[in-house]
């Protein structure tokens, strides 16, 4: 079985640059199986092909010139004030990024999302958005613009007070299925009922994107976290699905199974140990809400929402309306949100410039926000990143 399975496995992995290179959503394999191969030049096309080849060129570092257009959702409470940190220090950065900003998040006279952020994210591609509180906002965008996997990046962060060490993991969830997959209904008086739902379709789809995204980032060990024991058919389907895919890839990633209690425990005690760890909606959100407290506060884990569509980054802050206007909300997890999206457009310097200065200010400096232990405003810690910049 053995030899059988390395007959069929993936060749050698590529070299990816970067620990936080984000997986794109598109297949980016080529098919060479139809393509038309090249007619030899005959020896009077030389010259134009050396023309046409130097005018390629230069329209190819006229593109590498040209801004990219991103949709920003403001959101509420201190959303505008974190957006408009995000906005600033990818001005101090110069990254040629073009905002497409959005006040207006919410459809008219209802918590639908705006059909106004669903065209731009449509024809951007790409958005990154501040704190919504609104559980149908959230699940109506999720919907309409086919989130199916939401990506965190849990690492410490040098300087910040953590009894956990080092530590660099990965946490992916299913959004659209499982226990969030939002079906309830009220069976009789005083017996409600909610639907966990697991589709053939959906488990394979967030298995494959799984172990792209860890031979596409050289990560080499991918947990999943599931209670199949308990939910035969829904967490077996979902456990059924990753093992298929793990057969695939038997050469390139550890695959391990474990209880979700062990995964907790196993974060907790040996977080240097966990590399990737993927689970269905529920319990993905209990790892996140974990390794995010683990980093200092959850809301400074910085994250993406997957799909066909297009890439959404957030960091699932809270709106904390109460601190809206006193400039005093964290703005670590969106900037840092800010650099994973400045990695998925391909300004990979700028991307590494910002991280590094965020990690820079909490090293070197006392600057931190109330909610991490010190007394700086909001303001005076995105200055000091600039300044780093």
């Amino acid at each position: 079985m053995n030899t059988l399975r390395k007959l069929n496995s993936l060749p050698p992995l590529r070299s990816v640059g970067g620990a936080y290179r984000l997986f794109a959503g598109k297949d980016q394999k080529k098919d060479s199986v139809g393509q038309k191969s090249r007619q030899p030049e005959k020896p009077q096309d030389k010259q134009k092909s050396k023309a046409s080849g130097k005018a390629r060129s230069a329209g190819s570092t006229d593109s590498a010139k040209k801004s990219t257009k991103v949709t920003l959702i403001n959101g509420e409470g201190v959303g505008r004030e974190l957006m408009d940190a995000v906005q600033e220090v990818i001005c101090a950065v110069k990254a040629p990024i073009e905002w497409d900003v959005h006040d207006e998040f919410k459809a008219k006279d209802s918590d639908d999302v705006s059909p106004e952020v669903l065209k731009s994210l449509r024809a951007n591609k790409v958005g990154i958005k501040g704190p919504v509180d609104s559980r149908h906002w959230q699940r109506q965008i999720r919907k309409q613009f086919a989130q199916f996997a939401y990506v965190s990046l849990c690492s410490h962060i040098e300087g910040l007070d953590s009894p956990y060490g080092d530590f660099d993991v990965v946490i992916i969830r299913d959004q659209m299925e499982g226990d969030y997959s939002g079906i309830e209904h009220l069976v009789v008086p005083g017996v409600m009922q909610t639907i966990k739902v697991s589709t053939t379709a959906g488990a394979a789809r967030i298995a494959e994107f799984v172990f792209n995204y860890a031979v596409k980032n050289k990560r080499k060990r991918i947990t999943v976290a599931h209670k199949a024991n308990i939910m035969r058919m829904t967490d077996g389907n979902f456990l059924e699905a990753m093992r298929a895919e793990a057969d695939k890839h038997v050469d390139d990633v550890l695959f391990e199974e474990r209880y979700l209690d062990t995964c907790i425990l196993k974060i907790l005690l040996k977080p240097h140990k966990c590399d990737v760890m993927v689970s269905s909606s529920m319990y993905g959100d209990v790892l996140r809400v974990i390794a995010g407290g683990m980093m200092g506060v959850p809301g400074i884990c910085p994250g993406y929402s997957v799909s066909s569509l297009g890439t959404v980054f957030d960091c699932r802050m809270k709106a904390c309306h109460a601190l809206a206007g006193k400039d005093l909300a964290n703005p670590t997890g969106p900037l840092l949100s800010a650099a994973l999206m400045l990695r998925h457009v391909k300004m990979d310097k700028q991307a590494d410039q910002v991280d590094c200065a965020i990690r820079k200010v909490y090293k070197d400096t006392d600057i931190r926000t109330p909610d991490v232990g010190g007394k700086a405003k909001c303001s005076e810690f995105v200055k000091a990143v600039c300044d780093c910049l």
